[in-house]
C-alpha cells in the first residue's frame, strides 16, 4: 500500500490541488530532498503568501535528522497566525 502512495506522489502532479490552497501554509524544506528546487521554487511562485523555511543540514527526513529544530518552525509559524 505504502508502495502504491509513493509511486503516485512519483508520477503526478500535485500543482492543481496547491493552487488551490487557500489556508495560511508553511513548507518545511530540507538542505537536500528528492524534490528538485526548481520544483519547490514553482510551488512558492504559484502561491506567494506561502511561508517557506529551510532547516540546514537535513535530507528528505528532516523530521527525523531535526526534530527539535522542525518543531521551532512549525511552532513560531503557528504563533504567528494567532
Amino acid at each position: 500500500m505504502m508502495v502504491r502512495s509513493l509511486a503516485e506522489n512519483a508520477q503526478r502532479s500535485f500543482h492543481h490541488e496547491w493552487g488551490q490552497v487557500a489556508c495560511p501554509t508553511l513548507v518545511v524544506l530540507a538542505q537536500t530532498s528528492f524534490i528538485p528546487a526548481q520544483e519547490a521554487d514553482e510551488m512558492l511562485r504559484q502561491r506567494p503568501a506561502t511561508m517557506a523555511m529551510s532547516i540546514p543540514g537535513t535530507r528528505h527526513d528532516l523530521h527525523l535528522e531535526q526534530p527539535e529544530a522542525l518543531h521551532t518552525v512549525i511552532s513560531d509559524f503557528f504563533k504567528g497566525l494567532a
